[in-house]
This record gives structure tokens, sequence and C-alpha cells, in this order.
């Protein structure tokens, strides 16, 4: 048996690495936010709406390709917390008296 050194073995290439960042925009991700926060904001919960109004300011920063979904996340949240506010001055103005239900 010859020890054969001059045998070429071999030899994987070199991994390449797709280090290029995520094609979608930084914003797109809190536009989506804003348009979900402002239909709940305006629905059933007022904090929500803040909450949208944040969000879609946010994304408008970062800049988004769904510019849509915040402007009409901005809406909905300006929306809900007049919606709010009207609750809240009705409520201060005229409370509700619910000795009557509860005996």
């Amino acid at each position: 048996m010859e020890n054969n050194n001059d045998a070429q073995y071999y030899q994987q290439p070199e991994p390449t690495w797709n280090n290029d960042a995520p094609s979608s925009n930084a914003g797109d991700g809190n536009a989506t936010a804003a348009l979900v926060t402002g239909i709940l904001g305006v629905v059933c919960c007022g904090p929500c709406a803040v909450a949208a109004i944040i969000l879609s300011i946010t994304a408008k920063n970062k800049g988004t390709s769904k510019s849509g979904f915040a402007t009409a996340g901005l809406i909905l949240g300006i929306i809900g917390c007049v919606i709010w506010l009207i609750g809240i001055i009705m409520n201060i103005v005229n409370p509700i008296d619910y000795s009557q239900y509860f005996g």
C-alpha cells in the first residue's frame, strides 16, 4: 500500500450568507397594528384608539408601503378618541344611578 499524498480531496464551497434586510419596510407592522387597534378603538375600547394614533404616527415616521393602513388607523383612532371623550363627558354630566337596578 502506497501512501498517496498527492490525492486531491473534494473541498466544499464556502457558504454564502444573505445578510440583506427583509424586503418589507420597517413601519409595515406598525401600520397594520394601527389599523387593527383603530377598529377596536371605535368598536369597543377607547384606549385602543390612543394606541392607534401612536402606532400610525410611528409607522409614518419609519416609512411604510402600507400608508393607507396607517392613515386609516389614524382616522379611526381620532374617531375612537372623540367617541370615548363624548362618553366620558356624558357620564359626568348625567351619571347613571345604578341603585334602582341593584336594590
